[in-house]
């Protein structure tokens, strides 16, 4: 009698099937464009914090020149100051979920698919504002509220007029790419190469998906 023994069968996992060389072009550049635009949120928040001195400095001189109310000078710099710690936070949070989503999407999340158009939309329309934003403040378009205080009115135009000149030309471009990224990262994962890459990530039922080796044959 003869025995013969087959070879070990290596145990497969079909919940993720072969994703470095079945992942398309199109989900691998949607994680690219999301890596990007992290980076450059990144690059945006460190922009928020380094024009504080500047346009304080700036603003002290000119609100001197302009004859505000030493009174006013802080609440002024206060706000300015709150305005633009908050958006540099903000910046940085967007980079961390923009991270996290790339990722998700690199893995094959549906989740995180989903969440990333979700992100991409309202992207889209903060984004439109921040180009809106620089185009005034770079035009000096700007229609400044005092509250009938001649000298807060003063204070305030004199802060809008301390920005330096690349502030409005950097936030406009960075809105602007913002704005081409985020679609191009919606268009891409909704491409039919990334519906069947997702769609087969989730295929498999939840339950036991490393099927046993068989046992050897006589």
């Amino acid at each position: 009698m003869s025995h013969s023994a087959s070879q070990p069968v290596e145990p497969v996992n079909p919940a993720h099937p072969s994703a470095e060389h079945g992942r398309p072009a199109v989900v691998t550049a949607a994680t690219a464009i999301l890596g990007l635009l992290a980076l450059l949120n990144v690059v945006n928040a460190i922009l928020h914090l380094a024009a504080i001195n500047t346009v304080l400095n700036h603003f002290r001189v000119r609100a001197v020149l302009a004859g505000v109310d030493p009174a006013d000078l802080g609440p002024i710099e206060t706000s300015l100051k709150t305005g633009l710690v908050i958006s540099a936070l903000a910046a940085v949070l967007a980079a961390i979920v923009l991270a996290i989503l790339a990722w998700g999407v690199w893995q094959g999340s549906q989740v995180a698919r989903v969440v990333t158009w979700v992100v991409c939309g309202l992207g889209i329309m903060l984004a439109c504002c921040g180009i809106s934003g620089a185009t005034t403040l770079g035009t000096g378009n700007v229609t400044v509220q005092g509250g009938g205080d001649p000298s807060v009115t003063r204070g305030v135009q004199a802060l809008v007029d301390s920005f330096p000149g690349w502030w409005a030309g950097l936030t406009g471009l960075s809105s602007a790419g913002q704005v081409l990224g985020y679609i191009a990262t919606a268009v891409l994962l909704a491409l039919p190469a990334a519906n069947l890459f997702f769609s087969r990530k989730r295929a498999l039922p939840p339950g036991a998906d490393t099927p046993a080796a068989p046992p050897p044959t006589v």
